[in-house]
Parts: structure tokens; C-alpha cells; sequence
């Protein structure tokens, strides 16, 4: 547990590498929320200093690292609203 009580967790990898996942906001509303209003839930974006970054330098991040943590959570967060329009009976928007 981190200072005023926000949770830290350090990762490691077989190589010496490693992270820390550190919740800055409570996790679960946008899920919670999501059940409350009868949508799907599409999935979370993690906290990336990485956005920042590209701001500043006018790349952008999932370009910038296409195989990154953020890159892939976008991805997976688009797949599915595609999915969700593949399904849908209503009228249909062109996806370009």
C-alpha cells in the first residue's frame, strides 16, 4: 500500500524488467456504471505517461507503440464496438 492508502504493485519479469501498477482512480465505475445502464462494458485504458509524450512530440501513442499496453487495450476496447455493430439489426454506419 502506497502513501494515503493508494494501492502499488510492482511486476517483474524473467529478465530483470519491471513495472508498477499504481491505481490513481478507484477501479471498476465505468463497469459498474455500464451494468446500471444496460450497455456493454468495452474495457479499460490504462494510465499511459506514454500519451503525453506523443502529445508533445505530435506522435501518437498507438502509432508510436503499436504493441504496447495501451495500443493493445484501444484495440481490443474498438474490436469490440465493431463487433456490437456487426450484430446490430438497426440502421447501420459506415465505417471508414
Amino acid at each position: 500500500m502506497g502513501p494515503n492508502g493508494v494501492p502499488i504493485d510492482v511486476e517483474t519479469d524473467d529478465e530483470g524488467a519491471w513495472s508498477v501498477i499504481l491505481d490513481l482512480f478507484k477501479r471498476g465505475g465505468g463497469e459498474e456504471s455500464a451494468k446500471e445502464l444496460g450497455v456493454p462494458f468495452l474495457g479499460r485504458l490504462p494510465f499511459d505517461p506514454g500519451i503525453v509524450r506523443g502529445g508533445d512530440d505530435g506522435v501518437h501513442r498507438i502509432i508510436a507503440d503499436p504493441d504496447g499496453e495501451a495500443a493493445l487495450a484501444f484495440n481490443g476496447i474498438v474490436n469490440k464496438l465493431l463487433e456490437g455493430l456487426d450484430k446490430s439489426t438497426g440502421s447501420s454506419l459506415k465505417i471508414i
